[in-house]
């Protein structure tokens, strides 16, 4: 490609995509931010700077209403009506100072004005471009405005007076009530595709107007910041080191914790649009990336304002983590009351997180100690569902969780010093009933696994050396327990596995049990006496099984054929010498 042609590439992309307006408002609000900076604090004229702003807001807004109502150029004007919102935002937050020198009823006006400015100019906006937006969406949209322009009004301390403590919960309120504005909006998301049909634009849903609403959730996130960096009660928000310009300080109350509510609400939002469109692709990535939540609440900095109303926050209603991980629990729960796939299983995970997530939990290095009851819970619920889809891996998932649980309370009861033993034999039955019961690919691996364990457990208990506390005699009858059981599944299930443990197991027994025995008697006896009465023994066994198998009492295939006797064969006569004909008596 030729240098003319790349540059005429780029200048196709820019006339199409008109960055200026960005460029434009971003640089008025620089100007903005770099006039506090530089102007000594007690001489800044609020009321010049909100003027600015408010001024330039309302040229943008006729540019748009221009472009689309005499040109058409929807392009640039979504990039415009983003703005507004942008800008909106920065009016309102250019009163900040002022609620900090004004009488109550100046501050009341102030409020009302701000908030009238900005709904009236929405509506000229919407009117003048003939964009419908419904019911359902404008009525948050304005509730979304007066909480911007009311949130610094109460905020204030000069306009409410109250305690440091009271005024740092009232901060922390806001992205609370902003993500209770945002489930207001749950009715027309539930409208769908059909309820932004015929909306005036040539933008479908969700772009309209949710690119509007995203919009208003990232000015949410800021508003919180600048609140809390305003009105926070810890220490000054502007600082000067020397001779320097005066810096802002950043080390405030605010976290990302604060964004959690508003986070979980957006979650429910896209979730419900999802299954408003059937989509469950993006259903299915909602409840995959949702524990991504828990980001936001690990603690971002370490000053000492910010850990401090850290420490109220998690000693008054638990720290973020906790309250993150219980919020999720919800999210998955209204995910599984929705019909949505796989999504029980987000919240069965949730559940397990409590095993060592606290209400004291700031991070990793204060995991509490391994907590039963989220384990069991989860074991319990899990091994219902694999009951109901008759899934034996299902079950065996629901019972090592709950074993583990099991496991965790066994130390506090009577049972602590066989905590292993008991644990063990819980998943091994567990495994041979579900392979018994359930007929699936698993259950076939369970039914193998828990067969060839019987004669492995056999050796363990035999020759263990933890188990000489226990008598011969009981660990033998424990050993002869297993080898009727697994001739009894043997029989009944015709399971060869169970027929291979069975021989195993009972070959263990009888070589055990004759150990047993022989020192047993030897020490009442001679010790070659009882030798040679065990090989009587086993001479006259030998004797006969082999005249059973003469007398076919065994099978066949069981033994060699050495010295089996056969029936002589037929001896067969001769056949009669041929008579010629004629000579016939």
């Amino acid at each position: 490609m030729s240098a003319s042609a790349s540059h005429r590439s780029v200048l196709r992309y820019i006339y199409n995509h008109n960055p200026f307006y960005v460029i434009s408002a971003v640089l008025m609000l620089f100007a903005v931010r770099s006039a506090y900076g530089t102007i000594e604090i007690g001489s800044i004229n609020c009321w010049i700077m909100m003027g600015v702003l408010a001024g330039y807001t309302l040229l943008l807004a006729g540019i748009g209403v221009l472009i689309v109502r005499w040109g058409k150029v929807w392009e640039d004007a979504r990039s415009i009506l983003l703005l507004l919102l942008l800008l909106f935002l920065g009016v309102s937050v250019s009163m900040d100072d002022l609620f900090s020198r004004i009488s109550a009823e100046q501050g009341l006006l102030l409020m009302t004005g701000g908030f009238l400015f900005s709904a009236l100019l929405s509506e000229a906006v919407l009117w003048g471009a003939g964009i419908r937006l419904g019911v359902r969406y404008r009525i948050p949209y304005h509730l979304f405005l007066a909480l911007f322009y009311a949130a610094p009004w109460w905020c204030s301390p000069e306009m409410h007076p109250r305690t440091p403590a009271e005024l740092e919960w009232t901060l922390f309120m806001f992205p609370v009530v902003a993500s209770v504005l945002f489930l207001c909006l749950l009715p027309a998301v539930r409208g769908g595709v059909a309820y932004v049909k015929t909306n005036g634009t040539p933008w479908g849903w969700p772009w309209f107007p949710w690119i509007a609403f995203g919009m208003i959730a990232a000015c949410v996130g800021f508003r919180s910041f600048v609140l809390c960096l305003t009105f926070g009660p810890a220490g000054p928000m502007w600082i000067k080191t020397g001779s320097g310009p005066w810096l802002i300080s950043f080390d405030t109350l605010w976290g990302f914790y604060f964004l959690i509510p508003l986070a979980f609400a957006l979650l429910v939002l896209l979730l419900e649009g999802g299954l408003a469109t059937g989509n469950k692709v993006f259903q299915a990535g909602l409840t995959r990336f949702a524990p991504l939540l828990l980001l936001l609440a690990m603690p971002a900095t370490t000053g000492p304002v910010h850990t401090g109303f850290l420490f109220k926050v998690t000693d008054a209603i638990g720290s973020p983590i906790w309250l993150t991980v219980w919020m999720l629990i919800g999210f998955y729960l209204w995910a599984a009351f929705r019909h949505v796939p796989n999504a029980i299983w987000g919240g069965l995970g949730a559940v397990a997180l409590l095993a060592i997530v606290g209400p004291q939990t700031l991070g990793s290095r204060t995991l509490i100690e391994p907590t039963p009851w989220p384990l069991l819970l989860d074991g319990v619920l899990i091994l219902a569902l694999g009951i109901r889809k008759r899934s034996s891996g299902i079950c065996t998932a629901g019972i090592v969780a709950a074993t583990l649980g099991i496991w965790l309370v066994i130390p506090d009861s009577v049972l602590s010093e066989y905590r292993f033993t008991t644990c063990f034999h819980l998943l091994w039955i567990s495994a041979l009933v579900l392979g018994l019961t359930l007929k699936d690919d698993f259950s076939r691996v369970l039914q193998c696994a828990s067969a060839l364990l019987i004669p492995l457990v056999a050796l363990v208990v035999i020759g263990n050396d933890r188990a000489v506390e226990i008598p011969m005699l009981w660990r033998l009858s424990y050993v002869a327990v297993w080898v009727v059981g697994s001739l009894l599944i043997a029989h009944f299930w015709s399971s060869r596995w169970f027929k291979y443990s069975f021989a195993a197991t009972v070959s263990i027994l009888l070589y055990t049990s004759a150990a047993y025995g022989f020192r047993q008697v030897t020490r009442t006896l001679d010790r070659s006496a009882v030798i040679a009465f065990i090989w009587s023994v086993a001479a006259l066994l030998l004797a006969f099984l082999i005249s059973a198998h003469k007398a076919r009492w065994l099978p066949e295939f069981a033994w060699l054929t050495f010295g089996k006797e056969t029936p002589p064969e037929e001896e067969t006569l001769p056949p009669p010498p041929e008579v010629p004909p004629g000579e016939e008596e």
